[in-house]
């Protein structure tokens, strides 16, 4: 645990065994991460860039707010919400 940041990962062996076995399951598992985090810094960006181009002050935690108001769906459509820019949808769908 001394080698994780903040100590995070325990040095338990059914810990580890578990932490292993669910990323060599699912070799997208960490990935989708990534890519997750991706889309909501995207999605902000642009979020940002319309408010700023209307003269309206930009504050995250509006941005937050919205997105979390939405539910559990997928950032692609909270991006086409706050946005109106469905690229992503229409490259999906195609």
């Amino acid at each position: 645990s001394e080698y994780t940041p903040r100590g995070w990962m325990k040095t338990e062996k059914e810990l580890l065994l578990f932490e292993q076995h669910l990323y060599l399951r699912q070799p997208g598992y960490g990935a989708s991460y990534i890519t997750g985090k991706y889309l909501v810094e995207n999605a902000l960006a642009e979020f940002a860039r319309i408010k700023e181009l209307k003269g309206e002050p930009f504050h995250i935690k509006d941005f937050f707010g919205r997105l979390n108001a939405m539910g559990n769906i997928p950032v692609a459509l909270g991006h086409w919400e706050m946005t109106g820019d469905g690229g992503l949808i229409r490259d999906i769908v195609k």
